[in-house]
């Protein structure tokens, strides 16, 4: 018998999170792979693209593509970082932090939704376990850069 494969759960997984993102931001104009820099600066906000890049596993290019598309839709604005003049810094502008109760309560509910039958106890091992996993799996990917 074979064995079942995790990456293809963790795979399927992942587009329906994007399918439901998607969904949910639609009407704010935000994708599935843009709401994750408004996440981030949430918790840390004025960071350069570069920081953004660096936290996110993202290449540079996409971020900047990513950031490009928030600060013409007006969540974002970047300015000149005064410590380096290649650099920009990303914060959120208003219309940016009044998105964060909402996107907040998209998240909650889809974690919800996903660990729905699962214990306190079942949900935090697995994430532990995923967690686990993605180090894993960045230490092959950097390694091999």
């Amino acid at each position: 018998m074979e064995k079942e494969s995790v990456a293809r759960w963790i795979s399927v997984l992942h587009r329906q999170f994007q399918i439901y993102l998607n969904r949910e931001l639609k009407d704010y104009d935000i994708n599935s792979s843009e709401y994750i820099f408004l996440v981030n600066l949430y918790v840390k906000d004025g960071i350069s693209q570069e920081q953004l890049s660096a936290n996110l596993f993202i290449n540079k290019a996409a971020t900047a593509r990513a950031i490009g598309r928030l600060e013409k839709l007006g969540y974002v604005k970047r300015t000149r970082d005064p410590n380096d003049s290649r650099a920009y810094l990303v914060t959120l502008t208003d219309k940016g932090l009044e998105m964060r109760d909402f996107i907040k309560t998209k998240l909650n509910y889809w974690t919800q939704t996903i660990s729905y039958g699962f214990t306190e106890a079942e949900a935090d091992d697995l994430a532990k376990k995923i967690k686990k996993m993605t180090m894993n799996a960045l230490d092959e990917i950097m390694g091999n850069e």
